[in-house]
C-alpha cells in the first residue's frame, strides 16, 4: 500500500516489532511528529519543556486547574510547581485568579499574550494541515474524520483504563 517515509528509523525499527494496519502506522507518525513539534515550540517560544509541558495542561484541562493539580499531572512536588507557576507568572505566560466560591482556591489560566505567541507559531502549521483536506474529496473528509474520532476515543479508553489494560475492552 504505501512505504516507510524516507528516512523514518523510528518506523523501520517499529515495525519489526509490532504488526499494524498502513492506517496505524500512519497515525503513529502523525502523533511521533506532534511530539516533537511540541519540542519545538518550546524551543521557540523559548520555554523550558516542564513549563511547555504546563501551560499545555493549563489551556487543555476541562476546568482551571490549581497548583496542587498541576503538580499532580506533572509528577513533580507541590513546591516545584509553585516555583514553576512563579517563573511562569513573572515571564507574562500564566495569570493566578483566586476562586469567586472558594477564595483559597487558586485558578491558573494562561495569559492572552501566551495564547497569542503559540497561535502565531502554529498559524502556519495550522494553515498548511487545512491545506491538505483541499486534496481530498468530501466522502474522503468524512471518513478520515470518522477515522480520526474513533482513534481519539480510543487513546481516552487508554488514558482512562487501568493499567494493564489487558482485558479491558475498548469503546465500540
Amino acid at each position: 500500500m504505501s512505504e516507510i517515509p524516507q528516512g523514518d528509523v523510528v518506523e523501520a525499527r517499529e515495525r519489526g516489532l509490532v504488526s499494524a494496519s498502513e492506517v496505524s502506522w500512519a497515525l503513529r507518525e502523525v502523533s511521533r511528529l506532534s511530539g516533537e513539534v511540541d519540542a519545538v515550540l518550546a524551543r521557540r517560544l523559548t520555554l523550558r519543556p516542564l513549563d511547555h509541558a504546563a501551560l499545555g495542561h493549563v489551556m487543555t484541562a476541562d476546568t482551571p486547574l490549581g497548583p496542587a493539580e498541576l503538580s499532580a499531572r506533572l509528577g513533580i512536588s507541590t513546591g516545584s510547581a509553585t516555583e514553576l507557576v512563579d517563573r511562569l507568572e513573572r515571564a507574562g505566560h500564566l495569570q493566578r485568579h483566586r476562586d469567586s466560591l472558594d477564595r483559597r482556591r487558586v485558578a491558573l489560566h494562561v495569559s492572552p499574550t501566551a495564547v497569542q505567541s503559540v497561535l502565531t507559531e502554529l498559524g502556519p502549521l495550522f494553515d498548511a494541515l487545512d491545506a491538505v483536506t483541499e486534496d481530498f474529496t468530501v466522502e474522503e473528509q468524512e471518513a478520515v474524520i470518522r477515522y480520526l474520532r474513533a482513534a481519539a476515543g480510543r487513546l481516552r479508553w487508554f488514558i482512562a483504563a487501568p493499567s494493564p489494560v489487558r482485558g479491558s475492552t475498548p469503546p465500540p
